[in-house]
């Protein structure tokens, strides 16, 4: 067996080869995927390359609808509500 090495990255069924690597027409491979750590470069990269495209659209309106939800922020704490603390 030979001690050839290449990577490449799947694209469908088709395994795309980086480089040029001198294997001849019909050579039989192994084919090994190569796991990435969760949350490394690589890893979010992989996952922003198979995520969804999103339109400018959606991202408008999701935009519009988090500030239709916003609440206005509380500075009182309502576990001191009546007491001392409140007094200050």
């Amino acid at each position: 067996m030979a001690t050839t090495c290449c990577k490449g990255i799947v694209r469908g069924r088709t395994v795309i080869l980086k480089g040029r690597p001198k294997l001849r027409e019909g050579t039989e491979v192994v084919v090994t995927p190569v796991e990435h750590p969760i949350g490394s470069p690589q890893a979010v990269l992989e996952a922003l390359r198979e995520s969804p495209p999103v339109r400018h659209q959606d991202v408008v309106e999701l935009l519009r609808l988090i500030d239709e939800g916003k609440r206005p922020v509380r500075y009182d704490n309502p576990l001191t509500r009546g007491t001392k603390a409140e007094a200050r």
